[in-house]
């Protein structure tokens, strides 16, 4: 292996500068188990269309498109998910490793496996027969294997588990349960609850919870004001706020029949990810016996994750909830080997794991479990803690959407999604009878004297969990009366209605909000209207931050005022949307991120005190910030040159936030378009590590519409691109009138005509059919060898 960084740099060079593309001989080819030839018709987006006989014999021709095309990205997941990403990439990956080792995730990728049914089990080989076909065929591994100097291991089925465990990171929170329970421990209770509302006053119009966060009156507490007064110092460049990403979840909702021109129901989905090449998902369709599966998988598992069987057609949002626990240990102070439990003193079980690194020593790692889950590396204010978590639960993960091939109708289907061992998701449906459907999937847990998103000390009866919610206790919405349903990551329902709190901080308001708006006064539905929905740009939510600010500036004081009338003139500008020649925007954002750092940082610096690292990161932080705004009251204004009041604190904030994105684009302010500063960046893993290669791997920046409070999220969070990795519309039993949008494209394989061939349409919101009619080119798969060893 290649020693350190510049080895590798250099090993990225040549790889990619002198290696031919990825080739395949021609040809039929052999596959082991099939039972049957298997025919794979390749589209002109490279997507293939797979008439197979059985079940698995379209599964090992899956498993072998998947090997092809996306060969070095499945082998990263499994790694990354095992924790051996140091072993190819060196020392940067090994805290990483350390924490998915912790999780055991090996271990439990086997009980997993042990514990599914027959049929699933010869799924998984079947795939993994294609898999490891597609390598066995390739006349040249991928650049990345060359540029690492290592050959991918035989895939297995334990490999697929593997990978589906990679979406238990949807329902991992532990980070807010740090967060909560530094501030609970440093600041007044009344100030927490304040700061930590679960959702906005755009999702308690959707589904209200009955808190009065909300009201005109509603004021932050007195005992903010209180601790304001004990500031001693600015808190605004300490990092005590991060903005909170963008909810990783999507958007859907399905319309009956009812509000459609045909008569016909509809799927609206589009799931939000980090963006990167090549794209989290691989776009499929399978034939096999009565059976048709047209939709996105997950590369490394024979799951269709969203798409249509030709009578039901599925969406899958997240809950965003919060579905781990932080558990404080108490140690037997005569032996720190033992901890308190509810039946008495115990002690740790422990396993130890070595960590290979890429030019460097062997990292060990020595793992402690209790009887709630392991305790993890870093302490939490002093004490070590423990993660209990639903996805560490072997029952928790399983095959049963592979059911969906079988359902007719939207009940059909709604009892399968709560079968499915997922992490926790928000399941929507609709059949070709105009019927429609929601519920929740996964392993919710059932708790019992938890109170919120603190961390606490389980070794008391009254405290822990009582497994899980039954599927029977999982709420469902089949057919409402207003004849559509949408999921965006908020709440779903009135507390009144289900009262099990499954979030601490529902994002997405907005979001749903806007989409109920706009199809509560609508019919005559098609699929043309639902792509304009999923594209929509109109963000009422940066109002408030606009209004604000022309207030401050049409008073008295800023009257005659040139620099008043060059920002007066820039917010007037904005037409109320978020698309690339907007104008306006950039400001009212800008203007908003200085507030949030401005008024909430001095609330912290206990907690930084407490906790150096602390950062305050919440999805619903406008609406405590909005609270103290709009109370005037100048006692809760930053100690600072600009807080004699509310009006001079307001034009400051604006003034500095205006030069700021002057001094960075190098124009004036009335010139910055929301395009300048809205760019898409999609980019190839190497190009982290090689910089030089980013002309080569990665896909040109360029200005997109949408912005994180926008039905069409997109954002750049940490570097990196946050937004619709693919968006569809689809009307079960009418595929071919149902649509797509793919951001980059359909191979992993730098090189191919099918890298990026879909990009442009995925900027320019074009959506294409989902069920091409073209065929390019065909792979013939025939049998060989003896049925998958399982």
């Amino acid at each position: 292996m290649f020693g350190g960084t510049a080895s590798l740099v250099i090993a990225c060079y040549a790889a990619v500068y002198s290696l031919p593309s990825i080739q395949f001989p021609s040809g039929p080819r052999n596959a082991p188990g099939l039972s049957a030839a298997v025919s794979i018709n390749l589209d002109h987006y490279g997507v293939p269309h797979i008439e197979a006989r059985t079940r698995e014999d379209a599964f090992t021709a899956l498993g072998y498109m998947t090997g092809r095309d996306r060969l070095f990205q499945i082998d990263i997941m499994r790694r990354k998910t095992v924790g051996r990403l140091a072993e190819i990439l060196g020392e940067p990956l090994v805290e990483d490793d350390r924490l998915n080792r912790t999780f055991g995730f090996s271990r439990l990728a086997e009980q997993i496996l042990a514990r599914l049914p027959e049929s699933q089990r010869t799924v998984l080989a079947a795939y993994a027969a294609g898999v490891n076909q597609a390598m066995d065929d390739l006349l040249t591994l991928p650049f990345e294997f060359w540029a690492l100097n290592y050959k991918p291991e035989r895939w297995s089925p334990k490999d697929s588990i593997l990978v589906a465990l990679n979406l238990s990171t949807l329902s991992y929170a532990v980070e807010e349960e740090r967060m909560a329970s530094v501030m609970r421990e440093a600041l007044p209770a009344a100030v927490v609850s304040f700061l930590t509302p679960d959702s906005d006053c755009y999702n308690e119009k959707v589904a209200p919870s009955g808190a009065n966060i909300c009201a005109d009156t509603s004021r932050p507490p007195d005992e903010l004001r209180t601790l304001l007064h004990q500031s001693t110092k600015r808190a605004t460049k300490s990092g005590a706020i991060r903005e909170m990403r963008a909810a990783r979840g999507s958007n859907a909702w399905v319309i009956g029949g009812g509000k459609t021109r045909d008569g016909r129901a509809i799927v609206a989905n589009d799931m939000h990810l980090t963006l990167g090449l090549p794209n989290i998902w691989y776009q499929a369709d399978l034939r096999y016996g009565p059976h048709r599966m047209e939709g996105l998988f997950l590369p490394g598992l024979p799951m269709m994750i969203v798409g249509s069987n030709g009578h039901i057609a599925w969406g899958l949002t997240s809950v965003d909830g919060d579905f781990s626990d932080l558990v404080r240990l108490r140690k037997d102070p005569g032996d720190n080997n033992r901890y308190a439990t509810p039946k008495g003193v115990q002690a740790f079980s422990s396993r130890s794991e070595s960590i290979a690194v890429r030019g460097k020593e062997s990292v060990s790692v020595d793992v402690r479990d209790t009887i709630w889950g392991p305790v993890l590396p870093q302490p939490l204010l002093g004490e070590e803690v423990a993660v209990a978590w639903s996805m560490l639960d072997a029952s928790a993960t399983n095959l049963n959407l592979l059911q969906l091939d079988e359902a007719r109708t939207v009940r059909e289907a709604l009892s399968i999604l709560q079968s499915a061992g997922t992490p926790p998701l928000n399941g929507l449906v609709a059949d070709d009878r105009g019927s429609i459907g929601w519920t929740l999937m996964g392993k919710i847990p059932a708790r019992r004297g938890l109170r919120g998103i603190y961390s606490e000390h389980w070794d008391a009866s009254e405290v822990g969990w009582d497994g899980f919610l039954s599927p029977s206790a999982l709420p469902t919405i089949v057919d409402p009366p207003e004849g559509y349903i949408v999921s965006t990551n908020q709440r779903m329902l009135p507390t009144s209605v289900f009262s099990t709190r499954l979030s601490q901080d529902y994002p997405g308001g907005f979001r749903a909000w806007r989409v109920d708006d706009a199809l509560r006064g609508s019919s005559k539905l098609g699929v043309a209207e639902m792509v304009a929905l999923q594209l929509d740009t109109k963000t009422d939510f940066y109002r408030f931050y606009r209004d604000i600010a022309l207030r401050a500036l049409k008073g008295p004081a800023s009257q005659g005022q040139p620099e008043a009338a060059r920002l007066l003139a820039a917010l007037e500008s904005w037409d109320g949307r978020a698309e690339p020649p907007s104008k306006g925007l950039a400001l009212i954002t800008e203007f908003r991120q200085t507030l949030l750092q401005e008024i909430l940082s001095p609330i912290f610096e206990d907690c930084r005190r407490l906790d150096p690292g602390f950062t305050y990161r919440w999805s619903n932080s406008d609406v405590p910030l909005q609270a103290i705004i709009r109370s005037g009251d100048p006692s809760f204004l930053p100690q600072s040159e600009n807080s004699s009041d509310w009006t001079n604190f307001l034009q400051a904030a604006l003034a500095e936030s205006a030069k700021r994105l002057e001094a960075k684009h190098g124009r004036p302010i009335s010139e910055i378009s929301w395009g300048d500063i809205n760019q898409v960046a999609i980019a190839h893993p190497f190009s982290r590590v090689a910089p030089f290669l980013s002309a080569l791997l990665d896909l040109p920046r360029s200005p997109v519409a949408g912005c994180p409070q926008c039905v069409r999220l997109y954002e750049v969070a940490d570097g990196e691109g946050v937004g619709a990795t693919a968006r569809t519309v689809i009307v079960p039993g009418e595929e071919q009138k149902s649509v797509i949008q793919f951001a980059g494209g359909q191979s992993g394989q730098f090189g191919s005509a099918h890298y990026s061939d879909r990009q442009q349409d995925w900027v320019s919101g074009r959506a294409t059919s989902l069920r091409s009619q073209e065929v390019v080119s065909t792979i013939l798969l025939t049998p060989a060898g003896a049925r998958y060893n399982q």
